[in-house]
């Protein structure tokens, strides 16, 4: 749930990238840190136990403009992709506004996504939180990768009814990055500007 400081007249919303493991979340928020100016942006922090990780920082962007007079500022967190870290996925998930899912499109990963998706979901309705509202953006990553899924069947195990906003992306390289966060940011503000903005209806398609 988005915080609100009166004091700095600003909104924070925050997004969690959720994915499988080595699906590349923290690729994402490597390559926004690194590309948001200094002044924009807080420190990114790695959180790390003796197997797991979980990085986030926050930005001030400045060309998603206003919400009833307050700037808003983004919080973005990566998840454990491990599924034995499921208390972590969870935590993180606690007052989330917006995520990002990042699937893997390497040949193996099929049933990894599925299950990670499932596994989001489910982890939504703990916390009370209705999936099928939530701004959520698909990102499609390893597009590079030799013998990248098609994009169509990898979709279809995770969004089969074409419910949310999708790109392709090669995040280790910063290809669709900026796109996936844009949209997403949008989406959250949307919601916050009561525009009725739902779970990301699929307004364009990768």
């Amino acid at each position: 749930m988005s915080q609100i400081n009166f004091a700095l007249r600003e909104i924070s919303c925050k997004v969690v990238y959720y994915g499988p493991g080595m699906g590349g979340k923290t690729s994402n928020l490597k390559h926004v840190h690194a590309k948001v100016p200094e002044d924009l942006r807080g420190k990114l922090i790695s959180v790390e136990t003796e197997d797991e990780r979980t990085l986030f920082f926050d930005f001030l962007p400045l060309d998603l403009g206003t919400v009833k007079g307050f700037k808003t500022r983004f919080h973005l967190y990566t998840v454990p992709g491990q599924t034995f870290y499921n208390a972590s996925r969870k935590l993180v998930l606690r007052g989330v506004d917006g995520v990002v899912f990042v699937a893997d499109s390497s040949p193996h990963r099929l049933r990894a996504n599925a299950e990670s998706m499932r596994n989001l979901r489910e982890n939504l309705k703990a916390h009370g939180i209705d999936p099928d509202t939530l701004p959520m953006v698909i990102q499609i990553n390893k597009r590079d990768v030799p013998g990248a899924l098609p994009t169509d069947m990898i979709r279809a195990v995770i969004d089969p009814d074409k419910r949310y906003i999708t790109f392709e992306a090669q995040a280790s390289a910063g290809l669709g990055v900026f796109e996936t966060l844009r949209d997403i940011s949008r989406l959250v503000l949307e919601r916050l500007k009561g525009h009725g903005a739902k779970g990301g209806p699929a307004a364009k398609q990768a």
